[in-house]
C-alpha cells in the first residue's frame, strides 16, 4: 500500500470548526486548500460525512468534489502520531468513520495522497434519506454553526 502524504480534513477539523484546535495540537507543518472526489452530507448531529466516489471528468471545484484542507506533517512518524490523536475524536474504533487513503487535488493543481475520515458507501442510502447533501461540496457555511 502506498503511504499517505498527509491528512485531508473537510469538517469540524477545518479552521473555524469546533475541533480545529485539536488538529492544531498535532503540530502540522502546513495547511493548503484542496479537493477530494466524493459526496458530502451534513448530519443532524452537527458534523459532515464524506462518501468517496470516482473522480469526476472535470477538475475541481465543481460537482463531485468535496472542499477541504490538505494537512501536511514533517514526516511519517508525525503523521502517524497525529492520526493516533485524531482517530478517537473521529470515532474510528466505534465504526463511526473509517480512515482511508485517497488522492487530493490541491489548489495549485498538484495531487497528493492523504488519509481521509469517511463514511462507507454502504451507508449512502441512509445518508440520502436522513442527511442533507451539500451540493457544492463545501462544509464552510456550517463551520460557524458548529461552534455556536
Amino acid at each position: 500500500m502506498q503511504a499517505a502524504d498527509g491528512l485531508f480534513v473537510y469538517g469540524t477539523l477545518r479552521e473555524g470548526g469546533a475541533h480545529h484546535g485539536w488538529l492544531m495540537r498535532t503540530q502540522p507543518e502546513g495547511v493548503t486548500g484542496g479537493w477530494v472526489a466524493g459526496r458530502l452530507f451534513h448530519l443532524a448531529a452537527g458534523y459532515p460525512a464524506l462518501v468517496p466516489t470516482a473522480e469526476p471528468d472535470t477538475p475541481p471545484p465543481g460537482q463531485g468534489w468535496v472542499r477541504g484542507d490538505f494537512v501536511g506533517y514533517e514526516d511519517e512518524a508525525d503523521l502517524d502520531s497525529a492520526l493516533a490523536d485524531l482517530d478517537p475524536l473521529e470515532g474510528v474504533e466505534e465504526g463511526l468513520f473509517t480512515r482511508e487513503i485517497l488522492p487530493v487535488r490541491l489548489e495549485g493543481g498538484a495531487s497528493y495522497l492523504a488519509w481521509v475520515y469517511l463514511f462507507h458507501v454502504e451507508r449512502l442510502p441512509r445518508l440520502e434519506r436522513e442527511a442533507t447533501e451539500i451540493a457544492g461540496g463545501d462544509w464552510a457555511p456550517y463551520l460557524k454553526q458548529s461552534i455556536d
